[in-house]
């Protein structure tokens, strides 16, 4: 089994301890080779000698390393029928020299069947630069969902800004992710200047559509920034695509090709399609939104509070003023019942002034009544009236 070295640079906080620099060399040298990421499925087991185990063994995975070689960086193909029909594919960074890529595939077909052994599905990645998979179900042209991925970060912790790196590192990803899948090989390289240069590399399986290798590249990116995300480096291996970054240039450029860095509008980064948004948690909530919710309820309580005050003044403002009119009516009629009683005493004799008693008794009880039950003081006034006209009548 070969392995491809890759080598994590120390930075320069690192110089004046020599014990810190070994002990980072060692740790870093440990990461840098590149083991073998695999998946071996429970969807069958094969058995030796078998139609399914020939049509793999002696037609697939042997004719592979050639056969990419020939087609440049995938190739896939089917052989058999029925239940023993096996379906292959390999897939070479689109980087890679053409014997570089044959040779890390003829080293996964051999590899896969070592670590899965008589497995009907399985997939392998070797140094993280070529990939091969089979399975006795279609795997071509879709993005695969169900295998989880693989994620490789480096130890080393990155040395400054955490959060600007990181920011910086999300905005690299998602110009390489829409490079990548917008354009035909579905692969894209770029790096950004920072306090170090961040280097990144995305692929999808070329047979799949741009939505879907936007999709993976996507879910890459963030099962990446949770795993190695302000770290020195790191990388996600799927099925279906691949999201890796480091602080050094780690892929290859083509003879007479320029490798610009990069720019983006301050404080701002390519434009990604729109994500679910997530429910604010409480436990989230930043100081300044806390002082704002308690500024806007001191004024609603305060507005509360001055309408409320306001509304009782009035209130009591308009019933002393109805009180007043009251008091003023009643003098009135009582004026109004004094003078015609007056004009009737020049024909005053005993019965009408029994029939005026009487009906002057029961008018005020009446009266009385009336202003218990809360009408208005015009009913007073007809009542009164009354008593005039039939005193004059009488």
């Amino acid at each position: 089994m070969s392995s491809f070295l890759t080598v994590y640079p120390s930075t320069a906080m690192d110089r004046p301890s020599l014990v810190s620099l070994f002990s980072r060399i060692l740790i870093t040298l440990c990461f840098g080779i590149a083991q073998p990421q695999q998946f071996c499925s429970n969807n069958g087991i094969y058995s030796v000698n078998s139609t399914y185990s020939i049509n793999l063994n002696d037609l697939l995975l042997s004719s592979l390393p050639s056969s990419i070689a020939e087609n440049g960086f995938f190739y896939n193909a089917t052989v058999g029928q029925g239940p023993d029909k096996v379906y292959a594919l390999a897939l070479c960074r689109e980087d890679l020299p053409s014997e570089k890529c044959s040779s890390c595939v003829n080293t996964a077909s051999q590899d896969i069947k070592q670590q899965c052994p008589r497995k009907k599905e399985a997939l392998l990645w070797t140094d993280s630069n070529c990939l091969v998979r089979y399975a006795n179900r279609d795997i071509f042209a879709k993005m695969e969902e169900e295998i989880s991925s693989f994620c490789v970060s480096n130890p080393n912790d990155f040395s400054g800004d955490v959060a600007r790196f990181n920011k910086t590192l999300h905005d690299l990803m998602a110009e390489l992710i829409t490079q990548a899948s917008s354009g035909p090989k579905k692969f894209a390289t770029g790096y950004v200047n920072f306090t170090k240069p961040i280097y990144g590399l995305v692929q999808c399986t070329p047979d799949i559509s741009e939505r879907d290798c936007g999709i993976c590249l996507q879910k890459g990116r963030g099962e990446m920034e949770s795993c190695a995300g302000g770290r020195e480096g790191g990388r996600i291996l799927s099925p279906s695509c691949i999201v890796w970054f480091e602080l050094f240039r780690f892929y290859i450029i083509p003879a007479g090709t320029v490798d610009d860095p990069l720019q983006f509008p301050p404080g701002a980064g390519p434009i990604l399609p729109p994500q679910p948004p997530s429910p604010p948690s409480p436990a989230n909530a930043s100081p300044l939104n806390e002082t704002r919710n308690k500024i806007v309820i001191i004024i609603v309580a305060a507005v509360a509070s001055l309408v409320t005050r306001v509304t009782i003044i009035c209130a009591l403002f308009l019933w002393r003023r109805m009180k007043q009119k009251d008091e003023r009516k009643e003098i009135s009629g009582l004026q109004i019942l004094i003078a015609c009683t007056l004009s009737c005493s020049r024909s005053f004799n005993v019965t009408n002034m029994k029939h005026l008693s009487g009906l002057l008794s029961k008018q005020w009880v009446v009266r009385t009544r009336v202003l218990r039950e809360g009408n208005h003081c015009g009913d007073c006034m007809a009542n009164l009236v009354i008593i005039i006209s039939w005193v004059f009548i009488c």
